[in-house]
């Protein structure tokens, strides 16, 4: 499975235009050779930083499981799936804090995703159910004043 970006690197600098203090515009996004048997794509964004604690930027669910993409600035109106977090760019309090943007490929009987279910409880909703993943990581650095 592949996940990629005509925005950005996988481990390269995500443009100002995509923090929250800026444009707050969600970065070009695309899939593709996903695995057989899916039958559900999920998206998740991340702040890794560990003062960040795991802060979600980005959720989405029911992706249906073909090749797609999510163009520049879909986030807020993704044309497919379900926005759980809406798309809240990068706003890191100080320095560069890295982004990861993961891509879950799940089998059929994965369990659904309630309206309540949070992007850091999904690992755990869907374990066992996942036929793979595919990440992007973007760092992100808060301009000096």
């Amino acid at each position: 499975m592949r996940l990629s970006s005509t925005d950005f690197d996988d481990g390269g600098r995500l443009d100002m235009r995509h923090g929250k203090k800026f444009d707050n515009v969600s970065p070009h996004l695309a899939w593709s050779d996903l695995p057989s048997g899916t039958e559900l794509l999920a998206l998740t964004m991340i702040d890794i930083d560990p003062v960040a604690r795991g802060f979600v930027h980005w959720f989405v669910d029911g992706i249906p499981p073909v090749d797609g993409e999510f163009g520049t600035g879909a986030g807020g109106e993704v044309p497919v799936g379900r926005e759980r977090t809406t798309y809240a760019g990068p706003f890191p309090p100080s320095g560069t804090h890295e982004y990861v943007i993961t891509l879950y490929a799940l089998d059929s009987s994965a369990p659904s995703v309630s309206a309540t279910t949070s992007a850091t409880d999904f690992p755990d909703l869907v374990r066992g159910h996942v036929l793979d993943t595919a990440s992007l990581t973007g760092r992100f650095t808060k301009p000096s004043s």
